[in-house]
C-alpha cells in the first residue's frame, strides 16, 4: 500500500512540473519582443528630417513624428528599439481549435541597428539590419510618407524573405487611453489588454473577448493607428509606455492618423476602407 502511495504522491509531482513547464511555455510566448537599439557614434547628435508636410525630430536614442506646422501635435514616437523580427510556425491544432494561435518561434532577430536616414520626395526611409540569435542578419527598411491631412503612411520591408514574423513597437504617452478595435461607441479604454486579430478569411477567435475586429485603434491624445495587413496580427497594451503589435508576416503596410476629434479620426479610417496592400516584389 505504501508503494502504490508513493508511486501516486510522485506521479502528481511529475503532473505539477508537467503543467508548470506548460504555463512557462505560454508565458514566455506571450512576452513582448523588444528590440535593443544599436546605434553609429554620429547618431548621438539631434537632427531633423523633413519630409512632405512632416517633421522627424531624431533626439539621440528615439525619435517624435509631427506635423511641421503643429509641433506639438506628435503622431508617433519610439524611444529605443522598435523593431524585431523572427521566423515562426503556428501549431495546427491550434487553428483548429478557434483560439488564440499557438506559434513556435523558431528565430528571433531583436538585434536592431540603425544605419541611415534617406529622404525621398515626401518620404523617409530609416534603414539598417536585425541580427537574429543564431548570428545571421537582415536589412530592414520602415518608410513613413506624407498621406496628406490625414497623417502618414507606415511601410515596414525585411530583405530576408524567410522572417515571416515582424515585431513593431512605439510610445505611448503617459495616461494615454486606447479605444476602437471595432468598438464605434470608443466607450471601452483597451490597454492592458492583449488583442487579436485574426487572419482575413480566418474562423473567428475565441479568448476571453480578447479579439479585435479590426486593426484600427484611437487613443485619447488624438492619434489613431490603422494597420492594413490581412495576416493574423497581435496588439499588446500592457505596458503603459509602449504599444507593440506582432504581425505574422514579414512586411507591414498601416497608416497613421492626426485629427482634432474622435470622429475625425474615423472619417480617415473610413476613407481607405477596402484599400489593398501588396507585398513588396520578390528580390
Amino acid at each position: 500500500m505504501a508503494f502504490w502511495r508513493g508511486l501516486g504522491f510522485a506521479a502528481l509531482v511529475l503532473l505539477g512540473v508537467v503543467i508548470a513547464t506548460l504555463r512557462g511555455i505560454d508565458v514566455a510566448r506571450k512576452q513582448p519582443v523588444i528590440a535593443a537599439l544599436h546605434l553609429p557614434p554620429a547618431f548621438a547628435v539631434a537632427r531633423d528630417f523633413d519630409f512632405g508636410r512632416y517633421r522627424l525630430s531624431w533626439r539621440g536614442q528615439g525619435f517624435v513624428v509631427y506635423p511641421r506646422s503643429r509641433p506639438e501635435k506628435v503622431l508617433w514616437a519610439v524611444d529605443g528599439g522598435f523593431l524585431a523580427a523572427g521566423r515562426g510556425q503556428a501549431e495546427p491544432d491550434s487553428l483548429k481549435l478557434g483560439k488564440e494561435l499557438c506559434d513556435r518561434r523558431e528565430l528571433i532577430c531583436r538585434e536592431q541597428s540603425l544605419e541611415a536616414f534617406e529622404r525621398l520626395g515626401s518620404k523617409l526611409m530609416l534603414k539598417g539590419q536585425l541580427r537574429c540569435v543564431d548570428g545571421s542578419l537582415s536589412r530592414y527598411v520602415v518608410a513613413l510618407a506624407d498621406d496628406g491631412e490625414r497623417g502618414l503612411v507606415l511601410e515596414v520591408t525585411l530583405e530576408d524573405p524567410d522572417l515571416n514574423r515582424l515585431f513593431l513597437s512605439w510610445r505611448r504617452e503617459a495616461g494615454e487611453r486606447v479605444f476602437g478595435f471595432g468598438d464605434t461607441s470608443g466607450a471601452y479604454d483597451m490597454s492592458g489588454r492583449r488583442l487579436v486579430v485574426p487572419a482575413a478569411g480566418s474562423s473567428p477567435v475565441e479568448e476571453g473577448g480578447s479579439v479585435a475586429t479590426q486593426a484600427f485603434y484611437a487613443t485619447s491624445r488624438l492619434r489613431a493607428f490603422h494597420s492594413q495587413s490581412a495576416a493574423y496580427q497581435l496588439f499588446d497594451l500592457r505596458d503603459p509606455q509602449r504599444v507593440g503589435l506582432e504581425v505574422h508576416e514579414g512586411w507591414l503596410v498601416a497608416r497613421i492618423y492626426k485629427g482634432d476629434s474622435p470622429e475625425e479620426l474615423r472619417e480617415h479610417q473610413a476613407s481607405v476602407v477596402g484599400v489593398v496592400s501588396t507585398p513588396p516584389p520578390a528580390k
